[in-house]
């Protein structure tokens, strides 16, 4: 529970940058997901070419760059939340092995020398065991929860973005007319709340 507590810290921080619209962090937030749902449009416009020479159908590939798009933000906080994870578990063997190199010096220094080493080798631990959470994996986690908090409303709005050009992007390649009805966009949501319900999970168990 203690190292979870910073990652449930970090989101719950994520969250509320977001809707307290903070002008830097919400806007990095934004972008981050935008930027990724452009890269898989542009690499789908690369796809749709190179599909078309080969007779693939273009609504194909612009269907599934759409749905990778849907994906693409859930799965990067997925992503976030699993390297905050890690991080939590790789603290201890990091503290750990700064502990065993003070030791070692006992046998290679001077006693005075070596407990020098050990002192900075036990204060370089306490530091792995103690900022590790609120320097590295709660930032991580932040970010995660700002990315669902900015993305996955903009599925439902009626507003220009990006997310919106997505779910167009997707009508279109189901039923060749541009377009974004209620309906779909409710899909595309569920579809888009899959990792982030994922990334949840691992945040609370």
């Amino acid at each position: 529970m203690k190292g979870r507590i910073w990652l449930v810290l970090g989101v719950a921080a994520g969250i509320a940058i977001a809707v307290g619209r903070l002008p830097y962090f919400a806007g990095a937030a934004t972008t981050l997901s935008d930027t990724a749902q452009r890269i898989v449009r542009s690499g789908g416009i690369s796809l749709t070419h190179a599909a078309a020479v080969r007779g693939t159908s273009q609504r194909v590939i612009g269907g599934f760059s759409a749905l990778i798009g849907i994906l693409v933000p859930g799965v990067t906080a997925l992503l976030l939340i699993a390297c905050a994870r890690v991080t939590m578990r790789l603290r201890v063997l990091i503290a750990l092995l700064f502990v065993i190199l003070g030791v070692a010096g006992y046998h290679y220094l001077g006693s005075g020398d070596a407990t020098g080493s050990l002192v900075l080798g036990l204060a370089a631990a306490a530091f792995a065991l103690f900022a590790t959470g609120p320097l590295v994996a709660a930032p991580l986690a932040a970010l995660a929860g700002l990315i669902g908090a900015e993305f996955l409303p903009k599925l439902l709005s009626t507003k220009a973005s990006v997310p919106r050009t997505t779910v167009i992007a997707l009508h279109q390649a189901l039923f060749a007319t541009p377009g974004a009805p209620v309906w779909l966009q409710v899909v595309a949501l569920v579809l888009a709340v899959l990792p982030f319900a994922i990334a949840a999970r691992m945040v609370l168990r």
